[in-house]
């Protein structure tokens, strides 16, 4: 009896160390795993050289007055904390939300100036278009053929997939066909 004892205890034991084995041995295995999987997701969003980048003039009221070059997509804020804002500085006046556009130049004012006319993509471009990219649901609907609905389908495109590349790329909002394009195509200017 005593042997049979000995015997079961020792099935235990070992049993118990082949099953702490396995679990030791998965775990390095499972941080491999998820390793890759962290590298592939890194890879799957890669930072490709065909990404456009933009470049802008940031004066006033800024301790580092240049010409900086900024990823597609940018923001005046993003701008802005490049340039660094003095204390003098009323940054209340700028829309910081707004999307960038290539070439445009933002004057930071000083606190107390009067409101400055900001070259802003659309009023640089009155005379030609709206660029749809930084244009307001307001300066949307200026443009003949938008109304609520169709200015609201554009911003939340741009909400969800970023700036158009192409005038071509309005075909994929919902409500824009052929002929719309094609009439408003003097109105929106897509960098």
């Amino acid at each position: 009896m005593d042997r049979w004892k000995q015997l079961v205890i020792g099935l235990v034991v070992v049993l118990f160390l082949g099953v702490g084995y396995l679990f030791y041995k998965k775990e390095p295995e499972q941080r491999v795993v998820d390793d890759f999987v962290m590298e592939t997701e890194e890879i799957a969003h890669p930072v490709t050289p065909e990404r456009l980048e933009l470049v802008v003039y940031v004066t006033g009221a800024v301790e580092s007055p240049d010409v900086y070059t900024v990823p597609e997509g940018a923001r005046v804020g993003d701008v802005l904390s490049l340039a660094v804002l003095t204390n003098e500085a009323d940054p209340e006046q700028l829309n910081l939300a707004q999307l960038l556009v290539d070439g445009v130049k933002i004057i930071v004012p000083k606190k107390g100036d009067p409101p400055i006319a900001q070259a802003t993509p659309s009023s640089e471009v009155e005379s030609n278009g709206i660029h749809v990219n930084s244009a307001t649901k307001e300066e949307l609907m200026s443009v003949p053929g938008i109304g609520p609905a169709k200015a609201e389908a554009i911003l939340n495109h741009l909400k969800e997939h970023g700036p158009f590349k192409t005038y071509e790329g309005l075909g994929d909002v919902k409500g824009f066909g052929e002929k719309t394009l094609e009439s408003m195509k003097p109105y929106l200017l897509v960098p």
